[in-house]
């Protein structure tokens, strides 16, 4: 396949990806495997996400994969927080490292301080062996192991960090701890053939995010575009080229809907990674509103999509009165904001089941 697509096509080709034109009849694992996993900084999004994404969703289905440990949440893409099955989460391990460049640097530098790297490792592994631990507390720990007071606070928490033994405990991926800190635990430890490892997260990306450039590879996974190089190279993949030239890989059996089929209104949550997923976001973010959405701090706003575009942004504390405030960034017809009132009622009537009134707000 070699042809020039154009961004309305690229917009419904990504949706039908990302299960946002039509609901699926997938589990809560397997849509998170589908999606290559789902980012989890604020631990209701994945929720929500899987809300918009499939037919019928009870968070108490994800919650259960969590405390059965069947979905585990650490610190992969980008070196932030995500879901993966227990079952890939080898792969994404083994594959995905460069989130932990800025404390395989201290590391460096410890060494070069004369610091036992391993001794240190070794005492922290132990400690959380013991049991679980906050992150202010291992980190505390840590600094006490490392003697040089002109190194960062973290320094000696970074000899654990960099090792990727770390994970999330469960409790801290339930719906309802929105604002509790990290607590780690080990994570499972097993071995994974590096090559295999980054050939499967290359195909789950171009299945969950596809087509990409090698550039959007690199910007979702954080590692560097030659390191995906030999895998893409080896696979069986397709080209399209963009209308401004760009070229993209695809899978030769993806989705691929007409440009013309009807994008439902859909809500996306807090870093959903459909907006972090690309180097270039315009197939789903305009870029008159990414500034607007994507702060500088690396918040991302939970927003709502018409017509396959981002067209707003939309808050619905999860305590106190039960109420969700939309804004619009450009004027919406009145069909088009009945369309997104009626989604928002179904997802507030979700969010807040045993809320005795529900109402819905639009911002000035």
């Amino acid at each position: 396949m070699d042809r020039t697509i154009s961004l309305r096509e690229l917009n419904r080709w990504t949706l039908a990806r990302q299960l946002l034109l039509e609901r699926a009849d997938l589990d809560a694992i397997g849509a998170i495997e589908h999606l290559a996993g789902m980012q989890a900084q604020y631990s209701p999004s994945p929720y929500i996400g899987l809300w918009s994404r499939l037919r019928a969703f009870g968070r108490d289905e994800l919650e259960s994969a969590v405390l059965e440990d069947r979905v585990l949440r650490a610190n992969l893409m980008r070196g932030t927080l995500h879901l993966v099955s227990a079952r890939e989460f080898p792969v994404y391990r083994t594959a995905i490292r460069s989130g932990f460049t800025v404390y395989a640097q201290m590391v460096r530098r410890l060494r070069e301080a004369g610091v036992d790297v391993e001794s240190v490792r070794d005492e922290l592994v132990a400690t959380v062996r013991q049991q679980p631990i906050g992150r202010g507390e291992l980190r505390r720990l840590a600094r006490g192991l490392v003697p040089d007071e002109h190194l960062a606070e973290w320094a000696g928490f970074s000899v654990l960090a960099d090792s990727g033994l770390l994970m999330s405990v469960a409790e801290d991926a339930l719906f309802s701890r929105p604002s509790i800190g990290t607590t780690f635990r080990l994570g499972p430890q097993v071995r994974v053939d590096l090559l295999e490892a980054w050939r499967h997260v290359a195909t789950a990306y171009l299945r969950a995010f596809g087509p990409a450039s090698r550039s959007d590879l690199a910007q979702w996974s954080g590692e560097q575009v030659a390191l995906f190089k030999p895998v893409l190279d080896d696979l069986d993949l397709e080209t399209v080229t963009t209308e401004d030239g760009r070229v993209l890989l695809d899978l030769p059996d993806a989705p691929r809907p007409d440009a013309e089929v009807p994008a439902p209104v859909r809500f996306l949550p807090k870093w959903d990674n459909l907006l972090l997923a690309y180097e270039r976001r315009e197939r789903v973010l305009p870029e008159a509103y990414r500034k607007v959405v994507i702060r500088k701090n690396g918040d991302v706003l939970p927003t709502f999509l018409v017509d396959g575009l981002v067209a707003g942004c939309w808050l619905a504390p999860l305590r106190g009165k039960a109420v969700m405030t939309l804004e619009a960034y450009s004027p919406l017809s009145a069909r088009q904001r009945q369309a997104v009132e009626a989604e928002a009622e179904g997802l507030l009537a979700w969010l807040r089941p045993d809320a005795g009134r529900r109402e819905l707000r639009w911002a000035a």
